[in-house]
């Protein structure tokens, strides 16, 4: 049997084409067609694979690119804060300076106006110790270990004598200038000798008159040769008078603030003019009034007004 064979091609127009081969032909050309197939189709997996994986890195990329740019945003944004918070660090810290110096210059400004007040209270006699603790019995409680430091110590003097300072009657109680000092004088009337338990001030009728401490009104009256008479007591044993007064501004029982107006100058009892009489008394002895009118204007003049303080 011959192997040759011819394929044979027919076209509308009847012309025949032929095309002889043999089977071994066929045989190398399928195989090479399988082959090439074969190689498309791997070649297509390959190209497919790739696609996708490029696509998968593509993808990747415009992610890790996004997230650079929030980090880079995100970078910038701590920085625009750490600089505040660096701003903010650096004006506290100023702030703590400035206050620490103005508490160190308080406590020194504290410390010579106690100092001042402990000399103004030992001149007119005033104890200012710290108080003491008496007894034991009777008492209890936990234990709880004192903590005192100097500031502590330095607002406690100070709260404690300028509660004292507020009850003591200092300054003056009228702007008039001194008629008639404490003491020893003549009488104004009859020329004889005579004590005098206060200190006269010249006024005009109608003047105002001032407390010279905090305290409560204690009698309001007429008193004789004193006309129409005020007593103020101050506590710890301090009182103070104004006589001679045209009119109260105060009832008895009243609690008033130093500075308070308190009543007006004026010509009445045993008197040669308008004026105003004022007693200071302790235990109900009477002192001069001269020496606590010079301690106000020793305060007044290195410390301020004991009234303010």
């Amino acid at each position: 049997m011959s192997e040759q064979l011819h394929i044979i091609i027919t076209r509308d127009t009847g012309k025949i084409i032929r095309f002889p081969s043999t089977w071994k032909k066929l045989r190398l050309l399928f195989a090479g067609a399988v082959l090439i197939l074969l190689l498309l189709a791997v070649t297509s997996v390959f190209s497919i694979s790739f696609f996708s994986k490029n696509r998968t890195f593509s993808s990747r990329l415009s992610e890790l690119q996004q997230q650079l740019k929030v980090n880079e945003e995100s970078m910038a944004n701590h920085k625009i804060i750490s600089e505040t918070e660096r701003l903010k660090l650096t004006s506290q810290l100023t702030a703590f300076k400035e206050e620490k110096a103005m508490m160190s210059t308080t406590v020194s400004e504290l410390n010579e106006r106690n100092e001042l007040i402990e000399k103004v209270m030992d001149s007119i006699g005033i104890s200012h110790a710290r108080g003491k603790q008496t007894g034991t019995k009777n008492s209890g409680g936990p234990f709880i270990e004192q903590q005192e430091t100097k500031l502590d110590d330095l607002l406690y003097r100070t709260d404690r004598y300028l509660k004292i300072l507020q009850h003591l009657p200092l300054g003056r109680p009228v702007q008039g200038a001194i008629s008639s000092r404490f003491g020893k004088r003549k009488d104004p009337i009859n020329n004889k000798n005579a004590f005098h338990s206060g200190i006269d001030f010249h006024g005009k009728s109608g003047d105002k008159i001032l407390a010279t401490a905090d305290g409560t009104v204690k009698r309001i009256f007429r008193n004789g040769g004193y006309g129409k008479y005020i007593l103020i007591d101050h506590g710890n044993g301090y009182t103070t008078g104004f006589a001679h007064l045209k009119t109260y501004l105060v009832k008895k029982g009243e609690r008033i603030k130093r500075g308070q107006v308190i009543g007006l100058v004026g010509n009445t009892g045993r008197s040669t003019g308008s004026h105003l009489h004022y007693e200071v008394a302790l235990d109900k002895k009477p002192i001069n009034p001269y020496k606590f009118m010079e301690i106000a204007s020793l305060i007044k003049s290195n410390s301020g007004s004991p009234e303010k303080k």
